[in-house]
């Protein structure tokens, strides 16, 4: 079997790998970095924000910082995926607001497609077959090609963009994905299950059932997950941890500080004011089966 190959480094993590083990559920999480996913063989589903999608060969899913997702491998056959997740800073200052601007901003994420299929056509693979031709370069020359690799992806893939990915129909009143864009726009503020429950006219018990069932996990438990690596973006940024907790809706400290550490692993100090690198994190999170869902 052809051999799995990665690029760590601080500001990129690649990776084209090759899995035979199913999953029973999907690995859910969420993370700070952008990430694009190329699908190549197998048999999963992906969830992301609530949307379910079944990738067909050389299909393209874009992920934003913060957005919910995970796969589910529903057999043992062979799964092959290109994934790249990269810092903004990787991209050219001049160039960065337009090729990031591929990727849905929260106000439009059920609105700005994410996924495209059949982009055989559009020579998508090639793109990532050099990105992965970096791994056998020198240290000196793959730090130079890697940000042109992924500028020219990202510039391929704004081409393919256009008005008719808008879809009028995600426009649609969507009870589940009403819920998801008032958690996002509200992260921060006094959300209970009552609060939602008589917001949008469902009983507290089918919220869960339905939100569950749309998303992988229950209503409480993605707030969590969002607030979590939201605090964890205002740390970087140089906030203390008492300010972090606060302004993303914990009112009690030692409940964040227990939440972030059983969700990122380590105490919300470690990441005061310091750069994310991609090299540092657990690798198997990304390419392989992410994170297993936890309830809290």
């Amino acid at each position: 079997m052809e051999e799995c190959v990665h690029i760590y480094t601080d500001k990129v993590n690649f990776g084209y790998d090759i899995s035979t083990r199913s999953t029973e559920d999907f690995t859910l999480h969420c993370h700070n970095f952008y990430e694009v996913y190329f699908f190549l063989e197998g048999n999963i589903d992906y969830l992301v924000e609530g949307q379910k999608y079944t990738p067909t060969p050389q299909s393209l899913l874009l992920l934003p910082p913060h957005a919910f997702h995970g796969a589910r491998i529903n057999d043992p056959r062979a799964y092959r995926r290109f994934s790249l997740h990269f810092h903004p800073d990787i991209l050219s200052m001049e160039r960065r607001a337009f090729l990031l601007s591929v990727f849905p901003s929260p106000e439009k994420f059920c609105r700005q497609a994410i996924y495209f299929e059949h982009t055989k056509k559009d020579g998508l693979i090639s793109y990532f077959e050099a990105l992965k031709n970096c791994a056998s370069q020198s240290g000196a020359i793959q730090a130079m090609l890697l940000p042109v690799c992924i500028e020219a992806l990202l510039a391929r893939i704004l081409s393919m963009q256009t008005p008719a990915d808008y879809d009028a129909k995600d426009l649609k009143p969507n009870t589940i994905q009403d819920i998801i864009t008032f958690l996002n726009q509200n992260l921060c503020g006094d959300i209970t299950l009552d609060m939602l429950s008589q917001r949008f006219f469902i009983s507290k018990h089918h919220l869960n059932k339905v939100f569950r069932k749309a998303t992988g996990t229950t209503v409480m438990n993605y707030l969590l997950y969002k607030r979590i690596i939201t605090a964890q973006q205002l740390l970087i940024s140089g906030h203390s941890a008492q300010e972090a907790a606060l302004r993303t809706g914990f009112s009690d400290y030692s409940s964040f500080y227990r939440s972030y550490v059983h969700i990122l692993g380590h105490a919300p100090v470690k990441d005061r004011g310091i750069i994310p690198s991609l090299a540092s994190l657990d690798h198997e999170r990304f390419h392989a089966v992410d994170f297993q869902r936890k309830d809290y």
